[in-house]
């Protein structure tokens, strides 16, 4: 019974875990200025979402390898 406790309680953290990242992912806009610099930003923008991404695959591992789905 604990087990089955604990694992549900770790799968919450996880799930939560990845709501936060992706409601973070919701709130980053592509740039849509018309500036020279224009380039800048969208290279500023790509590094959020791979960093994201990557955060957010690293979660969905450890979830899969500590819970029992």
């Amino acid at each position: 019974m604990e087990h089955d406790e604990h694992n549900r309680g770790m799968k919450i953290g996880y799930d939560g875990a990845l709501r936060a990242v992706r409601a973070i992912d919701r709130q980053i806009e592509y740039p849509t200025s018309d500036l020279n610099d224009d380039v800048q930003y969208k290279i500023i923008y790509n590094a959020q979402k791979d960093l994201l991404y990557k955060i957010y695959q690293a979660i969905k591992e450890e979830k899969d390898e500590y819970t029992d789905d």
